[in-house]
């Protein structure tokens, strides 16, 4: 996968649709690439305003439906809350303009079958935002992901610890380790079962998972530990987001690191360490990553390595894992229907 973007694929129309935190990455990313974002929508007039000057945005709605009117506006960048999407889905897709969604996907299951079969219908790609796929430091790894490397792998963990006890988008889970769930799925491929268990610290698991504990099989065989605690005090042994603890183990060599600092160890045919050479940061370069290989599908009429479809897959993986929560047993993703009726939306 290149990364380099040609003039052509920096003209492309953006417009970009909420103008909250995660927003002021992803324009911030866009801006430090040369893309070219043409338009913002925003309910909010004073953060609309602000954020238009701040990145010279000429083009201002605080309706939807008037935004994708642009004729040349290609690309759609949805940066707003999950429950938020369905109307914005079905306008932009409807106006057939190419649509960027930020993670997580959704928040239920027929949400997200819904917005995949919107966009197939209006014949628009859709990729899913998960940045973490496009994280500097582990495109840099991605190399040493193969047998002549590292043999047969057959563990991987990811962990992330910080104290966010009362982090404002309750599941820990649906926000946070989606991000290593569809990494790991970028990673290894299709994974078969979810056993997790999560915890409150300070209140009830109905209010919302702070700590939640994931372990995948996947088809393959391969097993991986997902530990996402936003309980830990105190500084020592603290990984948080963006330099989560990643380990990857086969039977020829390791995988050490976070997304600024990758060790390769190799053991056959002789002992070897290699630093791989890291370019950039995961804010915001991995929104840049994910933005420029968007702007490619769409000029070479590409599938997305995070679209949609395949997707559905990480969200699935998700719920699977909910469903564990409540049974406390392992639970297949052949147990998740694509109806399912599980919905985490407000």
């Amino acid at each position: 996968m290149s990364l380099c973007v040609s003039q052509s694929i920096q003209e492309i129309p953006i417009g970009i649709v909420g103008t909250g935190n995660i927003a002021q990455t992803h324009l911030t990313a866009y801006r430090n690439r040369g893309f070219n974002v043409v338009a913002a929508c925003e309910i909010d007039e004073k953060k609309l305003k602000t954020t238009a000057d701040k990145f010279g945005i000429q083009k201002r709605f605080t309706d939807i439906q008037e935004m994708v009117q642009l004729r040349e506006l290609q690309v759609v960048d949805v940066a707003i809350q999950p429950w938020q999407r369905p109307p914005v889905i079905e306008a932009v897709a409807q106006a057939g303009k190419h649509i960027l969604c930020q993670k997580p996907f959704a928040l239920s299951m027929q949400h997200a079958v819904s917005f995949v079969e919107t966009c197939e219908r209006y014949g628009v790609k859709l990729m899913v935002n998960q940045n973490s796929c496009f994280v500097p430091g582990f495109l840099a790894i991605e190399p040493y992901l193969k047998p002549e490397y590292l043999g047969d792998i057959y563990f991987a963990s990811i962990e992330a610890t910080g104290f966010y006890p009362n982090f404002p988008e309750r599941h820990i889970i649906l926000a946070m380790t989606v991000h290593h769930v569809a990494l790991v799925h970028k990673w290894f491929g299709e994974i078969h079962s979810v056993f997790a268990m999560a915890k409150r610290e300070g209140g009830e698991i109905r209010d919302g998972e702070n700590l939640g504990v994931l372990l995948l099989e996947f088809e393959s065989g391969l097993q991986c530990l997902l530990v996402t605690n936003w309980c830990w005090r105190g500084d020592i042994g603290r990984r948080n987001h963006s330099t989560e603890e990643i380990r990857i183990q086969g039977t020829k060599g390791t995988i050490f690191g976070h997304s600024q600092e990758m060790n390769v160890h190799l053991t056959e045919p002789k002992v070897k360490n290699i630093r791989p050479e890291i370019n950039g940061v995961w804010f915001p370069d991995a929104f840049g990553n994910s933005m420029a290989h968007f702007l490619e599908c769409v000029a070479y009429d590409r599938v997305p390595i995070t679209n949609g479809r395949d997707n559905l897959h990480v969200i699935r993986a998700i719920f699977a894992a909910y469903r564990s929560i409540e049974k406390k047993r392992a639970v297949s993703l052949s147990e998740i229907p694509w109806d399912a009726e599980m919905d985490y939306n407000p």
